[in-house]
């Protein structure tokens, strides 16, 4: 490999399911750049290792998947609003003062959900780790007023009200239901039974592997409007191009890349 071959990376347990490397080195070839990204996979106990290791074999720049998108903020040496906002990064850039942290997740989020037509209107997120907690933020910000349903409720100090996982599915109205959990992903477990918003609503599918999940499928069958995991992760990767380079990815080469998974 080249010496000035730039290195990028996602972090994450487990990582095997990740569509980062495939799409990221698509893009990078299609816009001629002297750059490689490749999965790391990683605990939150070797964050710090592999992070500096990282850094000393010449690495731009580092996405993060769960566990860590919380675990890497006492790394930062700067954050964006998002950061700070969510509790949580998923991008990363090294810079001459150390890392510096954004979260493209939210800002990817922002741009696809509406403002809430009725300020107040609730909404329900499921999970409690950097992708909830990512939602969460976003909701805030346009509006809703965010309930969480967690298996851990411990950990949704972000949230307006908890809601029990138990009932979770009693109907109630929701505007807008976010799954920020694994359950669904390929490899992970699975649920039968999914609250949805109401008709018209809004359901939002952080899971991308598969892209027709349980979940999408019951809400769209609801009459809900659906922002699947897929158009999230290419949305987020064209954003942490921008912060990586100051221009945003090729959104058309991405999608070209991840084609197989449609």
């Amino acid at each position: 490999m080249s010496n000035r071959m730039a290195l990028y990376a996602v972090f994450g347990s487990p990582i095997s399911h990740s569509l980062s490397p495939v799409l990221h080195n698509y893009a990078f070839q299609s816009r001629k750049r002297m750059a490689f990204y490749l999965p790391v996979e990683c605990t939150p106990d070797q964050l710090g290792q592999k992070m500096d290791a990282f850094d000393k074999l010449g690495g731009h720049g580092v996405n993060f998947t769960r566990p860590l998108k919380e675990q890497v903020l006492p790394m930062l040496a700067a954050r964006d609003v998002w950061v700070s906002d969510a509790g949580a990064a998923n991008t990363v850039r090294i810079t001459a003062n150390g890392w510096a942290g954004a979260n493209t997740d939210c800002e990817a989020l922002f741009r696809l959900v509406p403002f809430a037509s009725v300020r107040g209107s609730e909404a329900l997120v499921l999970g409690s780790g950097g992708a909830a907690r990512a939602s969460a933020a976003v909701l805030n910000r346009l509006g809703y007023r965010v309930a969480a349903a967690a298996r851990r409720p411990e950990k949704c100090d972000w949230a307006h009200e908890r809601v029990s996982w138990d009932d979770r599915l009693k109907p109630r109205g929701w505007r807008v239901v976010v799954n920020a959990t694994p359950l669904g992903q390929l490899g992970e477990s699975f649920l039968s039974e999914w609250p949805v918003p109401a008709p018209g609503g809004l359901a939002v599918e952080w899971v991308y592997r598969p892209r027709q999940t349980q979940f999408a499928t019951l809400a769209r069958d609801a009459g809900s409007v659906v922002i699947d995991g897929l158009t999230l992760l290419i949305e987020q990767a064209a954003l942490a191009w921008h912060f990586w380079f100051g221009e945003e990815g090729p959104r058309d080469a991405m999608w070209e890349a991840v084609r197989p998974w449609l």
